[in-house]
């Protein structure tokens, strides 16, 4: 087992002493509320599964809050677009947790106005992928009290520590991982939090707390074998960047653990699936073998050979997604994607003969792209037929790209743009929508709408009906 550091060693222990989800028992009157926010994200057709199926992060925290002994609930507002739905409805929880998610700003600031006009004296605690690039601009902005930075498990353990008054708690400001804010409503940030590098200590997901799925199979899951990537893109936010792994046997241990729920599919979370080609092939030889579902992955399209791709296939890969981005090596090396066309064309021709399926996300709009590079775009679609989306490219609070349109001036307001963020449903009209930023100097809005309406009216019904 890995310690992080002295500091860490009694969450550490509490982490690695929880027990399984389902042995779980409540052992205070505390009750811990988490929303899921919903999404404007319009998934393309055939990936409707992906704002259905249980997400990690919120089943996670389910199994430590259940675990430590608190009563927890989680609201999976997934489909219920309308914040108001939430009023008196928090009236139970003594915390109240929130998810947030690069375009859920405008949903999140509400939820944390209406649980403060219920209880202005109760912790409103936020974590995950936007106030983890953002706690500053967030925290300014909402009514929320802390903000778990990073990886959330160990920080959760030693926020509740404190609210709770446990005998062992830290003191606020000497919590690693953490935003808060004093009696004046100033925003302090502590230091980070190390990464957790031996990811074995992570728990089982509890997909009991999904209600929609009470009672009933979860027919399709998500899951992770490693944390972080080694590569940097620039348009690109990681919540844990440094790279780190589940060894072979928990991952079979988990898969195991998770049958219960009779699952037949599983979307791999890894930002890069076969990042590390031995461990690929242990993984498909000593976790995946003796179970029988069908998959999806990430992957770089340097990371792939026809012997991989070939157990793969046999070990139920049904779907690989590239992240192929774009066309032109100008545009490609502004990304840091570290890869070219040739690079691209070698793994879709990989994949297709393992019997595997492709798919592939481009972003049109980069700052380098131009009338000529989108051409060549929609001559590659065209031609291969391999895209699952395209999107204009946004800036993600916290990416390089983010940081770099912030000091040349393309994003004016961060608040304003966390806002457009949570107009933008990646679709063609996004365009048009106020705080749409053009990022290329060398396109007009209509050569981007051209190229979108090209590129897009390719995609077809994926990814169950896309056969060849």
């Amino acid at each position: 087992m890995s310690i992080l550091n002295d500091s860490d060693d009694f969450a550490v222990k509490k982490l690695n002493n929880l027990p399984l989800p389902h042995k779980a028992e409540q052992t205070s009157h505390l009750h811990f509320g988490l929303i899921v926010p919903p999404s404007p994200f319009i998934v393309p057709r055939g990936w409707e599964w992906v704002h259905l199926a249980p997400f990690e992060g919120p089943s996670i925290i389910a199994t430590i809050v259940k675990g430590l002994g608190y009563k927890f609930t989680l609201l999976d507002q997934r489909d219920q677009a309308d914040v108001e739905n939430l009023n008196g409805k928090l009236s139970s929880f003594d915390f109240v947790g929130i998810a947030t998610y690069e375009d859920s700003f405008p949903y999140i600031k509400r939820v944390c106005e209406i649980a403060k006009k219920e209880d202005k004296n109760r912790p409103v605690i936020l974590g995950s992928s936007l106030v983890t690039s953002a706690p500053e601009v967030v925290m300014t902005n909402t009514f929320a009290d802390y903000a778990v930075i990073g990886e959330g498990e160990l920080t959760l353990i030693e926020l509740l520590d404190y609210l709770d008054q446990d005998l062992q708690k830290k003191s606020i400001d000497q919590i690693a991982g953490l935003a808060w804010k004093n009696q004046d409503g100033v925003v302090n940030i502590n230091k980070p939090r190390a990464q957790i590098v031996d990811l074995d200590m992570i728990p089982f997901l509890d997909l009991t707390v999904w209600s929609r799925f009470e009672n009933m199979a979860i027919p399709e899951i998500y899951m992770s074998t490693s944390r972080g990537c080694s590569n940097a893109c620039t348009f690109c936010f990681r919540t844990m960047p440094k790279l780190n792994f589940k060894s072979i046997r928990r991952i079979r241990q988990e898969i195991n653990y998770l049958t219960r729920y009779k699952f037949s599919h599983v979307w791999w979370n890894d930002l890069c699936f076969i990042s590390d080609r031995n461990r690929t092939v242990q993984l498909m030889d000593q976790a995946f073998g003796e179970y029988s579902f069908s998959w999806n992955c990430f992957s770089r399209v340097t990371d792939v050979d026809l012997e991989v791709l070939q157990k793969m296939k046999d070990r139920g890969c049904d779907i690989i997604l590239y992240g192929f981005e774009a066309i032109s090596q100008q545009t490609l090396d502004f990304y840091r994607k570290k890869i070219s066309p040739n690079d691209m064309i070698g793994a879709i021709e990989l994949t297709k003969q393992a019997g595997i399926k492709v798919g592939g996300l481009f972003i049109i709009g980069a700052p380098e792209d131009d009338s000529i590079s989108l051409q060549k775009m929609m001559e590659f679609a065209t031609r291969f037929k391999d895209i699952t989306r395209v999107k204009y490219l946004s800036a993600i609070p916290g990416t390089p790209f983010y940081k770099k349109a912030l000091r040349e001036g393309l994003i004016k307001d961060e608040l304003s743009h966390l806002y457009f963020l949570g107009r933008e449903e990646s679709v063609e009209e996004d365009i048009d929508k106020e705080g749409f930023v053009m990022f290329s100097p060398h396109l007009t809005k209509n050569d981007l709408r051209r190229a979108y309406q090209v590129i897009n009216s390719i995609v077809d019904e994926r990814p169950y009906k896309y056969k060849d």
